[in-house]
């Protein structure tokens, strides 16, 4: 049975869904996904232990410390919110959170306007009362055919040339209209009051320590092999892998797509607006997007501490796999690899790159609970079963 219901109702109480059964497990990766299940299965008695490439745990999930001593994320600014107090109050166990709400705002034609997009703020638009009309005559339903057209439906074309097409474009390497049309309306809408805070969540923060230390003392009891990428599975009753599935598979079916960052940073730079953590550039040549930690972090520094952050191709090396690029291709592309990795007898897929979605940190954590009784019983599952019940985990968020 998958266990999302529970997380709001027992608050995560393991004892209630304790297995007699001591499992050996290994998980390959030590970034949030990662470290929540060693969390969850060390919890409930199973024996855990995990490998990280790199020479420190997080994966894509750190905070480092600059020369003035401001904490920053080098891959990128991350915003902890949720409304479900099962998940706020586990976070909490690991470090005291800020209580940063997060507002973002975008750059167009030179004015700053905030993200989602207000009916108030329509008002700054030369257009806009072409946009006023396009917004009247909208579909009472969204067209989902694919992101372009879900866009457009929320939108109106004019609004989505302006901030939506081209950021696109350079956010995803493609054309908005060969991507899958799940994402529109889960994080864009055009706000109809004035509320300008990005997420609607009860409870959000960054931890007040960066997310190293997080993570660090979420793992704190679970030996950790750093540096390291081989393992012989043979030795574990479950590998569960937050690495790339094609990558794993020496892209036997293709390659998936994955966009990474290129990141610059700026000093003593002005901020448009100190209540905006980070803002969008649609229309700038190079960057898509920027960040000031000195308002993420509540620094109250003299000095900003700015990341521009420019969309580039993954390629593994340099520029790590961070963002899966979900067009109907690739997914189709991961199922195949999905299905390869059920016939297995003991590697299960788990995470961002693992099972190729995008995740915010709150549904990372509550897809790495549901994954614990799949893993308990993975011996016990036809190909099929764990197919299946990993697919509807991940299409789930």
């Amino acid at each position: 049975m998958f266990l999302h219901t529970l997380l709001q109702e027992a608050h995560l109480n393991y004892n209630l869904l304790r297995t007699p059964i001591n499992m050996k497990v290994l998980i390959v990766g030590t970034g949030l996904s990662g470290c929540a299940l060693a969390r969850f299965l060390k919890d409930k008695g199973h024996d855990v232990s995990m490998i990280e490439k790199e020479n420190q745990i997080g994966g894509l999930c750190i905070t480092k410390v600059n020369e003035d001593g401001l904490k920053y994320e080098p891959f990128g600014a991350r915003t902890f919110h949720t409304s479900n107090v099962a998940i706020s109050e586990f976070v909490q166990r690991f470090d005291q959170f800020n209580g940063y709400i997060h507002k973002k705002g975008m750059i167009i034609n030179k004015k700053l306007y905030p993200f989602p997009l207000t009916l108030n703020s329509i008002k700054g638009f030369k257009k806009r009362n072409l946009i006023l009309e396009e917004l009247k005559y909208r579909p009472v339903e969204i067209d989902q055919t694919n992101f372009e057209t879900a866009c457009q439906s929320i939108f109106g074309k004019t609004l989505y040339g302006y901030f939506i097409g081209n950021y696109s474009k350079k956010m995803w390497g493609v054309e908005p209209k060969l991507l899958t049309a799940e994402w529109a309306p889960k994080r864009l809408e055009l706000r109809e009051d004035d509320n300008e805070e990005l997420f609607r969540n009860q409870w959000q923060g960054l931890p007040i320590h960066g997310y190293t230390f997080f993570l660090e003392q979420m793992i704190k009891d679970v030996p950790v092999r750093l540096n390291e990428t081989q393992y012989d599975s043979n030795k574990f009753d479950v590998v569960a892998t937050c690495a790339p599935l094609d990558e794993m598979l020496n892209y036997k079916y293709g390659k998936l797509g994955y966009r990474s960052i290129h990141f610059d940073y700026k000093k003593d730079e002005p901020w448009e607006k100190m209540e905006y953590g980070t803002l969008n550039l649609p229309q700038h040549k190079k960057y898509f997007r920027k960040c000031n930690f000195n308002v993420l972090y509540k620094h109250n520094a003299r000095n900003n501490y700015i990341q521009y952050q420019q969309a580039v191709e993954a390629d593994g090396l340099k520029n790590p796999a961070m963002y899966p690029v979900n067009t109907r291709q690739h997914n189709e592309i991961f199922d195949k690899y999905l299905k390869t990795v059920c016939r297995s007898k003991n590697i299960c897929p788990l995470g961002r790159l693992g099972l190729f979605k995008y995740l915010d940190m709150d549904k990372a954590i509550e897809c790495a609970f549901d994954i614990v009784p799949l893993i308990e019983n993975y011996a016990r599952l036809s190909e099929t079963e764990r197919y299946l019940q990993i697919k509807a985990i991940r299409e789930k968020r």
